[in-house]
């Protein structure tokens, strides 16, 4: 009798842990989904996020945000994704569909949406050639593609992903920057209204095929601005932050702000995003000639001195 209540009690033991792993299983997998943003982060968000968009839509517009990753995995990717589907919803700009799944990239899905944003894709999310022939196709067509932060961090070896993007990762030496307006005067910089500003994040420096040959710059670090910086990683201290190109007959919008969750309830980071998107889209018309092809030049506005106290 002993040894049949023993193998009793060490069943319901197994049980027991098995259930909790389980549960330690669904949990796991539900923190970690793109919607899983805690209630107090996404009120935040909310009471940040523009009320209007910058332009009314043409038409019914949908876009498509791609959160899967093969390295790195940042916490904020479901903040990122859940604040592009708020200011859809709250401004009646767009529509979202979030998904790490990449069937979804392929042709016949894309002809439903208007843009494709990669919400932080880190490694190589894909390897097949098709789905990256459709992503290309889709956007020369005149589509549009948005990249959040480490969207310049992954397919290294993908040579005309980066050349639509406009550049790869390189380093994210920095924290607390002074921000200047290269073009303050673009549509997607209405928001800042003209004033440098300063932000805490990390900070990404960039890499080849990044150039301002190729790229409208809108915002960059105000190096004499901001302090001393120290890990610099490019002679000529160029470290653009956001960014517009054409793309065949597409648009493609890049913005390095998104690492540290706080930047979802920035208000002018918010904005700022919003009319990339649109512009992406379609709906907000920009000039994205790049920078150094402008004649005369936009007079870019300094960020504020950090090293004077406030």
């Amino acid at each position: 009798m002993k040894k049949i209540a023993v193998r009793s009690q060490i069943k319901q033991c197994a049980r027991a842990l098995w259930t909790a792993a389980l549960a330690g299983i669904v949990l796991w997998n539900i923190e970690n989904s793109p919607a899983a943003v805690p209630a107090d982060q996404i009120q935040k968000m909310q009471a940040a996020a523009p009320e209007t968009a910058p332009v009314t839509p043409q038409k019914a517009r949908k876009l498509l945000v791609f959160t899967l990753t093969k390295g790195f995995r940042h916490s904020s990717i479901p903040l990122a994704a859940e604040a592009l589907k708020f200011m859809g919803q709250n401004t009646k700009a767009f529509e979202t569909v979030i998904t790490e799944d990449p069937a979804w990239l392929n042709a016949e899905k894309l002809k439903d949406f208007d843009a494709v944003c990669f919400d932080q894709c880190t490694g190589d999310p894909f390897t097949d050639q098709e789905t990256k022939t459709a992503l290309l196709d889709f956007v020369k067509s005149g589509k549009g593609f948005i990249g959040i932060h480490a969207a310049t961090d992954c397919f290294y070896s993908w040579k005309e992903y980066g050349e639509m993007l406009g550049g790869y990762f390189n380093g994210h030496p920095f924290g607390h920057i002074s921000v200047k307006l290269d073009d303050p005067k673009h549509p997607l910089n209405a928001v800042f209204g003209g004033k440098g500003f300063e932000i805490s994040d990390e900070i990404y420096t960039f890499k080849k095929p990044y150039t301002r040959d190729a790229l409208r710059i809108l915002l960059s670090v105000d190096w004499d601005n901001s302090n001393n910086l120290k890990g610099g990683n490019r002679p000529d201290n160029d470290y653009a932050l956001s960014w517009i190109r054409d793309y065949g007959q597409g648009r493609v919008f890049y913005c390095a702000f998104g690492h540290q969750e706080p930047i979802y309830w920035n208000k002018a980071v918010l904005a700022h995003y919003l009319a990339g998107v649109q512009y992406a889209l379609g709906d907000l018309k920009a000039d994205a000639t790049p920078t150094t092809k402008l004649n005369p030049a936009p007079e870019a506005v300094p960020g504020p001195n950090l090293a004077v106290k406030k």
